[in-house]
């Protein structure tokens, strides 16, 4: 399984930038740099969306965020994933780097479920990027 999916992650340019445990890792009254910066800083809409529950009152009470996401019980993965922007699209070929990239949050119950997730918005993401470049390309 394991080798299966670094295989899939490899084959399509996929990574994790940052994997949040919300049970082992926000428990404690001091949370790790990124989970604070996740859910405080960055972009608490995404993340409050992307996890499927409204956002608690006050986003500043890491104890009371911890609490809501127990009280809704989601005990899974918060991942950032990473994929480079397809470039030089064209109808059956794009190019890709590490140098210009898009990341995205997934919350799943498991961190294989969070990769199969990605794998879904990596899809998207380069089905739209394509379908508007090859609209641009036809308009002018």
């Amino acid at each position: 399984m394991k080798e299966s999916m670094i295989d899939m992650m490899f084959e399509n340019n996929l990574r994790a930038e940052a994997i949040i445990h919300i049970p082992t890792m926000l428990a404690q009254d001091a949370w790790p740099d990124i989970a604070r910066e996740a859910f405080m800083k960055d972009e608490p809409d995404r993340i409050w969306e992307e996890i499927g529950i409204e956002p608690p009152y006050d986003l500043d009470d890491e104890g009371l965020i911890f609490e809501h996401l127990t009280d809704h019980r989601k005990f899974g993965y918060l991942v950032k994933f990473a994929t480079p922007v397809p470039q030089d699209i064209k109808a059956d070929s794009h190019r890709l780097s590490w140098g210009y990239y898009s990341m995205k949050w997934i919350y799943a119950e498991t961190y294989e479920q969070a990769c199969e997730k990605a794998l879904d918005w990596r899809q998207e993401f380069i089905d739209q990027k394509r379908k508007k470049a090859l609209e641009e390309k036809s308009n002018g």
